[in-house]
């Protein structure tokens, strides 16, 4: 269900780009002020704020506790991510490719950037969080190996060898300390110095996933600002359309 979600949200940020770059071919400075144009707008315009109302639902516990026992937040979630790609797609067929002013231009400009941001957020911190989990599991199954094959080690051996082991085999290379033991002599000591390796390959690519979350955490904040600077401009605009006068009333 998640690869397909991905897949049809990554069509319509797909399509949503098409859309954008219609304007080579098309540009109808009269649709946007009239009925069926204002209409479009006022529906992306509900659809852009939908997202703001996930997000008070989110943060505020007594908000979230009541909405929760009609509505899961799963479910509020799907909407919220539907909600914020369909709306730039609707906002660009009112606009018709009407791009002669400044406000217009930011507001397709932050529209897309919205989408495009909470698509990159969404999917790939996911994503990156699931891969960081079966690589934590992964390490400790590995650790719990190498403790059994070290008892293993220590019934076959001398303590003198057990000694000359580092207590900590996560940190140190197997070149370290396998001219001290000899090891590589039995299939038991070329299972430690495989596990020590494979510890070791695990442990820098958990590091590399913690840097890159943290980076996409920052990304999911940058999100959020300026989707907050839209919902501004977009207040304006719709301001701004009333007080001038709705071309087809």
């Amino acid at each position: 269900m998640a690869n397909q979600e991905r897949t049809i949200v990554a069509s319509l940020v797909l399509l949503m780009i098409v859309l954008w770059g219609g304007f080579v071919w098309h540009s109808s400075p009269r649709f946007p002020g009239s009925f069926s144009g204002s209409m479009l707008g006022i529906i992306a315009a509900f659809l852009l704020f939908f997202p703001l109302i996930y997000l008070v639902i989110k943060r505020n516990k007594s908000i979230k506790s009541w909405v929760t026992k009609k509505v899961s937040m799963s479910t509020l979630l799907v909407w919220h991510i539907y909600a914020g790609v369909i709306g730039p797609i609707i906002g660009l067929l009112h606009s018709a490719h009407r791009f002669d002013s400044l406000l217009g231009i930011l507001l397709v400009l932050l529209m897309m950037l919205v989408a495009i941001s909470g698509f990159i957020g969404r999917y790939i911190l996911s994503l990156i969080s699931s891969k960081l989990k079966d690589k934590k599991k992964l390490k400790e199954e590995l650790q719990n190996e190498l403790k059994d094959e070290q008892i293993e080690l220590h019934d076959r051996f001398c303590s003198k060898h057990i000694n000359a082991i580092p207590s900590d085999l996560n940190s140190h290379s197997p070149s370290l300390f396998s001219s001290s033991l000899g090891l590589g002599r039995t299939s038991n000591e070329r299972r430690i110095l495989r596990l020590v390796d494979a510890i070791s390959d695990i442990e820098y690519s958990i590091r590399i996933h913690d840097t890159a979350k943290l980076w996409f955490k920052r990304w999911l904040k940058f999100h959020i600002s300026i989707s907050m600077i839209l919902y501004v401009l977009i207040i304006f605009h719709i301001t701004a359309e009333i007080y001038f006068g709705l071309r087809w009333l």
